[in-house]
C-alpha cells in the first residue's frame, strides 16, 4: 500500500475506494480475504474530525450505487459507525442499517462485526435491540418468513438469537406467528392461531410447504412445492440436490448468471450431457438443457445482468475442469490396477521397484526432462478434457462462446485511452493457476487482458519484459497471442522482473501512454531505478502529468510498488479486477 504521505487523496476520497474495493490505500487484494480489516484508519480519522454523518453518507451512496466489489468492507465500516462514540455518527449509521443491510446475510454480518469491535459478551445496547427490530418489521412479513427459513443461520448467528437479544416484541400477528415458529416450532405455533387470519394463512401454508420440502424425499413432489412456492437452492436438503427434477424447477428462477455458476455441478451430475447417437435423452433432462441454453443465450440478459467476459470464461474453464478431473480418476484407476500388477510381478521375482524409480526420476529431472515432459503432459490433458467438454453438449459449448462475445461487445467499456500492456511469463509457471482464480493460469490471463484492450481500445502497444521490454505485434486471436507469450516466457520464475522497464523503453521510444498495464505471474524486483521515479520522470519528459501506471502480480500475496499518486498494485486476478482497472484508469476509484 502507498505511504499515507505519497497518497494524495482526500480523506472522503479514501473512504470510497475502501468501500468499493476493500482498501484505503494503492493495494487491492482480489477474492475472499479478510485483509480489509488491516484498514479502515479514515473512518475513525473522519469522526473524530466531526465528518462521521458524511462518512455514513458516503456508505449509503456506494450501497444504493451498487458500486462495491465486495460487500462485507461496507458493512464493516457501517459497524464502526455504528459503535462510535460521536452520537450524530451513531445515530446516522443505526438508521442506514435498513436500508445498507438488505438480507439476513448482511446484517448477521454486521452484528458479527459490531460484536468483534465492542466485544459484547451480554445484552445489547438500546440502540442495537431497537435498530434490528425496525430491520424486521420494516419489511413484509412473507419476506421475513422467507428469510428465516432461506437463510435459517449466517456464520455463528441464527435469528433465534437475535429475537432473543434484541428483546423482540411484535408489531403485528404475522411477526408474533414468525417469532412462535422460529423461537418454538411450526407446531407450537399453529396451536396458538385457532382461528387464523388471510395473513396468518399464508403464513402457515408457506411454513408448512417449507417443512414438507425438508422432511420429504420425493424429490417430484418437492419440486412442484418449489413452484408452487417459489422456493430457493437454500431452502432444498443437500441429499435432494442430486436430482433432475429438483434441478429443473430451480432454473425457472436462476439469473444467467447463476446458470453458468452452476454448470460444474450440472455437468458433473450428468444433466448436460447430450445422449449417443441413436440414444434417447430423458424428457425431464431435455428441460433441464432447454432451460440452460435458453439462459445462455439471452443476449439482453448478458447485457442487463452486466456480465464481465471474464467471468464467462472463468465460467467456461469451470465447466472444462469437470472433465479434466474425470479424466484424471479414470487414469488414475487405471494407473493404480497397473501398479498392483506390477507389484505382485515384483514380489514374486523379489526384484524391488521404488529405488530403481527414484533413480529413474533423478536421472530425469537432472536432464531437464521432467517440466517438460510434465507440461506436455499437462497439455495434452487440457486438450482433452476441452473436448471432451466439447463433445458432451456442442450447442452448449459454442452458445458459452457467443455468449463470451457477447459480453465483449456490449459489456467492456471504451476508455478512448492509450496503453502500453507490458506481460511476463515464467515457463515453469505456464499451466498452473493463479491467485484468486485458479481455475485459469497467468498465460491466459494476459492473452484475454491483450485481447480486449486491442478490441476495444485504438491502438494499444503490447510488449514482453524481464530486465527490458522488447516489444510485440498483436497477433489476431487470442490463441495466437497466447502461443506468442508462451515462446517469450522466460525460463526460469525469478529471472530480474523489473517494472520500471516498460516505461524505460517508452522513454527511449518517445511513445505516449496514458496507461501502463503490467500483468506479471512472477517475483518483482526493483531496478536501477524504482518504478515510481521513473513514472515521474515520465510524465515530466512526455508532459504526461496524467499518466497512471497497474502491476498485477497475478501470483502475488503482497506488492509494495506503488508509491506515488496514478499508481496501483494488485495481488492475484478475479472476475472484479478488470473492474478496478477500468474505473482506476477513467478516475472513477475514488468519486
Amino acid at each position: 500500500m502507498a505511504d499515507a504521505d505519497v497518497n494524495p487523496l482526500s480523506l472522503q476520497e479514501k473512504l470510497i475506494r475502501y468501500l468499493r474495493t476493500g482498501t484505503e490505500g494503492s493495494f487491492f487484494l482480489p477474492g475472499k480475504n479478510k485483509v480489509f480489516r488491516m484498514f479502515g484508519n479514515v473512518i475513525k480519522v473522519m469522526i473524530e474530525a466531526g465528518q462521521g454523518p458524511e462518512a455514513v453518507e458516503c456508505i449509503k451512496r456506494v450501497n444504493a450505487e451498487k458500486s462495491y466489489l465486495k460487500r462485507e468492507p461496507l458493512l464493516y465500516f457501517l459497524a464502526v459507525a455504528t459503535h462510535s462514540s460521536n452520537e450524530p455518527t451513531k445515530k446516522a449509521a443505526y438508521i442506514a442499517v435498513n436500508e445498507v443491510c438488505e438480507n439476513p446475510v448482511d446484517l448477521f454480518t454486521w452484528l458479527k462485526h459490531v460484536k468483534d469491535l465492542s466485544q459484547l459478551t451480554k445484552g445489547w445496547g438500546a440502540g442495537l435491540r431497537k435498530t434490528v427490530t425496525k430491520w424486521y418489521h420494516s419489511r413484509d412479513p412473507m419476506l421475513i418468513a422467507e428469510f428465516v427459513t432461506r437463510y435459517v443461520s449466517v456464520g455463528r448467528w441464527h435469528h433465534k438469537d437475535v429475537f432473543r437479544l434484541s428483546h423482540m416484541k411484535p408489531e403485528n400477528d404475522s411477526m408474533g406467528f414468525i417469532i412462535k415458529v422460529v423461537c418454538k416450532g411450526l407446531k407450537a405455533a399453529k396451536e396458538g392461531y385457532k382461528e387464523p387470519s388471510e395473513d396468518i394463512q399464508n403464513l402457515i401454508a408457506y411454513f408448512d410447504g417449507v417443512d414438507f420440502v425438508k422432511h420429504s424425499d420425493d424429490s417430484f413432489a418437492v419440486a412442484m412445492k418449489m413452484e408452487e412456492l417459489g422456493l430457493h437452492r437454500q431452502h432444498i436438503p443437500v441429499a435432494l440436490l442430486s436430482s433432475k427434477e429438483i434441478w429443473n424447477s430451480l432454473l425457472l428462477n436462476m439469473s444467467v448468471k447463476d446458470v453458468m455458476s452452476n454448470l460444474p455441478a450440472l455437468a458433473r451430475r450428468a444433466f448436460l450431457t447430450i445422449p449417443a447417437e441413436g440414444g434417447d435423452a430423458d424428457k425431464v433432462v431435455k428441460e433441464i438443457q432447454s432451460k440452460v441454453l435458453t439462459k445462455i443465450k439471452d443476449s439482453k440478459a448478458i447485457e442487463q445482468e452486466k456480465i464481465s467476459p471474464f467471468f464467462i470464461y472463468i465460467a467456461i474453464r469451470n465447466y472444462v475442469r469437470v472433465f479434466s478431473r474425470q479424466e484424471r480418476r479414470e487414469k488414475s484407476h487405471k494407473a493404480g490396477s497397473a501398479q498392483k500388477r506390477e507389484a505382485a510381478t515384483n514380489t514374486e521375482l523379489n526384484e524391488p521397484t521404488s529405488a530403481k524409480k527414484k533413480k529413474k526420476k533423478k536421472m530425469k529431472k537432472e536432464r531437464g526432462e521432467g517440466d517438460g515432459e510434465s507440461k506436455d503432459k499437462q497439455n495434452e490433458e487440457e486438450a482433452n478434457a476441452t473436448e471432451k467438454a466439447t463433445k458432451n453438449n456442442p450447442d452448449l459449448f459454442e452458445s458459452m462462446h457467443s455468449a463470451f462475445k457477447v459480453a465483449v461487445e456490449k459489456n467492456l467499456p471504451c476508455t478512448g485511452k492509450r496503453y502500453l500492456i507490458a506481460v511476463k511469463a515464467s515457463v515453469s509457471e505456464l499451466g498452473k493457476g493463479i491467485r484468486g482464480t485458479p481455475s485459469i493460469s497467468a498465460l491466459e490471463v494476459m492473452a484475454l487482458m491483450a485481447t480486449f484492450y486491442k478490441k476495444k481500445e485504438k491502438s494499444p502497444d503490447l510488449g514482453f519484459f524481464t530486465a527490458s521490454l522488447t516489444h510485440m505485434n498483436f497477433p489476431k486471436e487470442m490463441e495466437n497471442i497466447i502461443a506468442e507469450i508462451g515462446q517469450r516466457a522466460a525460463p526460469v520464475p525469478n529471472l530480474a522482473c523489473d517494472p520500471a522497464a516498460p516505461i524505460t523503453w517508452a522513454l527511449e521510444k518517445k511513445r505516449k501512454y496514458d496507461a501502463f498495464i503490467l500483468l506479471s505471474d512472477g517475483t518483482e524486483t526493483h531496478g536501477e531505478v524504482r518504478a515510481d521515479d521513473k513514472l515521474q520522470e515520465y510524465r515530466e519528459k512526455m508532459n504526461l502529468p496524467d499518466t497512471k501506471m497497474v502491476l498485477c502480480g497475478l501470483n502475488a500475496p503482497r506488492l509494495d510498488f506503488a508509491k506515488a499518486a496514478g499508481m496501483l498494485d494488485i495481488g492475484g486476478f478475479d472476475a472484479t479486477v478488470p473492474e478496478i482497472i477500468y474505473r482506476f484508469i477513467t478516475d472513477q476509484l475514488d468519486h
